[in-house]
């Protein structure tokens, strides 16, 4: 999210119409600073945005806050308050006027979680006793309750295969079916930034050695270099499984070549489509469609 194009993406994909339409986002920056305390540092992260809202009408900060936690915690609305708090306090102590801050609770543990105002832990006060206790709202984003064909649908792929990655995190069932998915939905960003996607997606993963040797197999030419490219985290996974460094990168390369000689085979024999070898070998139609386009070549 400190990619502005992809916050920016995000921000439309997550706020309320009726909050879009109030802000002007071609004033969109980022600001350097963060409004989380020490103490709240231990289970939120924030990132923090600026924009005019529409018509000029002063600005607005919107805060991004990752929730960390592996379960459910009711007392959430006390630490939006406290972040929200503390953000306006530090407007003031650096000479500005108060600026609004929208927060949006960005949620991806297992755990099914509903959104709670602060007003909701006291229980039964009175309306005369309730005035007393703070008033606000937050954007609570859970990607729980967001089915994976509406996230794949984002325009901007990159914060698609991001958001699958993240929410299949904690539901590890999927993930590894989702891998390809994601990794193709990556392939056209920044090549930091799907690093950065390869190593969050199988270290999350916890895919057995011959697993990852199989799928990165079956991969796209095009996006397999870019995981072989990375590959580090495939032989630190070697070493705690008491490989030896570059073994597990030799398997690899090896089961690839083997592989890439079985579709040569079926390729030049011309009887299958590549839908049909793709299925008869366990590999991608995209990876027989590359060799195929290679052997016309030549």
């Amino acid at each position: 999210m400190g990619n502005q194009q992809i916050a920016l993406d995000y921000f439309r994909a997550c706020l309320p119409a009726y909050v879009l339409e109030k802000l002007d986002f071609s004033t969109l920056r980022q600001l350097p600073d963060t409004y989380v305390s020490k103490e709240l540092q231990k289970s939120i992260s924030d990132i923090v945005y600026a924009c005019k809202r529409a018509g000029g009408k002063g600005e607005v900060k919107i805060s991004l806050l990752i929730e960390h936690k592996s379960y459910i915690d009711k007392y959430t609305p006390i630490q939006i308050g406290s972040y929200i708090f503390s953000g306006l306090l530090k407007q003031l102590a650096d000479g500005e006027k108060p600026s609004l801050i929208i927060p949006i609770l960005l949620y991806h543990g297992k755990a099914r979680w509903e959104y709670k105002t602060l007003a909701s832990l006291f229980d039964e006060l009175e309306p005369e006793l309730l005035q007393f206790v703070p008033d606000y709202q937050y954007v609570f984003h859970n990607l729980g309750k967001i089915s994976d064909e509406q996230i794949q649908a984002l325009n901007n792929k990159f914060l698609a295969a991001a958001l699958l990655a993240m929410k299949h995190s904690v539901l590890k069932e999927r993930l590894s079916d989702l891998i390809p998915t994601i990794l193709k939905l990556a392939s056209e960003m920044d090549q930091n930034l799907q690093t950065s996607l390869i190593v969050y997606t199988f270290v999350n993963s916890e895919l057995s050695e011959q697993q990852i040797i199989e799928l990165i197999t079956s991969l796209p030419t095009q996006i397999k270099e870019t995981v072989m490219s990375t590959l580090d985290i495939f032989v630190e996974k070697g070493r705690k499984e008491g490989l030896k460094e570059g073994e597990l990168k030799g398997k690899i390369e090896g089961q690839q070549e083997k592989t890439e000689n079985a579709v040569r085979n079926l390729v030049k024999q011309s009887l299958l489509t590549d839908e049909q070898i793709a299925s008869a070998l366990e590999v991608g139609v995209d990876y027989v469609s590359d060799i195929r386009q290679q052997l016309q070549v030549s």
